[in-house]
């Protein structure tokens, strides 16, 4: 998991260290000296940086959101896929993107009411389960009721949903933003799932990376690993049996 994450290390200071730059080292330690990196949710952010910053470590990448980036003045001009990829992503952050909002400004405020109310916990997770994956309201139908004692468990015993959500702060405040010149030379595949948060078109995602894959499957939503394995795990295995 993540720095911060369940039973990972948690940081003891804001932006001890750039996550970015610790899984090539942790790979060096196991005997790799290339290897495909993949992510989803911000796990596909942190996979983006992995690339920009150590592109000669890498095989392939896999992403299933397009990391955010200025566009340059001198670009092509926005599609009408973009334009109206934009304006989804706005509807989005008015009506989904409160927790963002709070876990980028007051994350600690957050994690003292969370970390003292397993309902609180339990509450702030299995909603954003419910709204971000493919399973027409019923969370059940996707996150079996074990399995989502068991992650909540992990945060709760663990203590680190303070530290996950602290995540976003360092993010937001402290962590160097994408410039507009920022481009991923690895060869990468983009992974879109209809009931995800918003589908960004090829055009888009080709401003940043080096598309090789892009695909729009037919079902799965914002956890694709979870909800749709099968789907995931054969579109990672194409992108690096074409990388090896």
């Amino acid at each position: 998991t993540m720095p911060g994450f369940g039973y990972s290390d948690r940081p003891t200071r804001p932006y001890e260290a750039e996550p970015s730059d610790l899984y090539p080292k942790l790979m060096t330690m196991l005997g790799y000296g290339r290897f495909v990196v993949a992510g989803t949710d911000i796990g596909s952010g942190l996979a983006t940086r992995i690339a920009l910053g150590h592109p000669a470590r890498l095989l392939a990448l896999h992403v299933s959101t397009v990391a955010p980036k200025p566009i340059p003045e001198d670009a092509s001009p926005l599609s009408k896929a973009e334009i109206d990829y934009d304006e989804r992503l706005q509807l989005w952050s008015r009506e989904e993107g409160g927790y963002q909002a709070i876990q980028s400004s007051r994350p600690q405020t957050l994690a003292f009411g969370l970390a003292d109310s397993p309902v609180g916990l339990a509450s702030w997770i299995v909603e954003k389960f419910r709204a971000w994956t493919d399973c027409d309201g019923d969370v059940f139908s996707v996150w079996p009721l074990e399995d989502l004692a068991d992650t909540l468990t992990i945060y709760w015993m663990t203590n680190t949903i303070g530290s996950s959500v602290r995540y976003y702060y360092d993010a937001a405040r402290l962590r160097p933003p994408l410039r507009a010149d920022d481009f991923v030379h690895v060869p990468t595949a983009v992974a879109m799932w209809p009931h995800d948060l918003a589908l960004a078109p090829r055009e888009r995602a080709e401003r940043l990376y080096n598309v090789q894959r892009y695909t729009v499957f037919p079902r799965g939503g914002h956890f694709p690993a979870w909800e749709t394995p099968e789907l995931y795990a054969d579109d990672l295995r194409k992108i690096a049996l074409a990388a090896i």
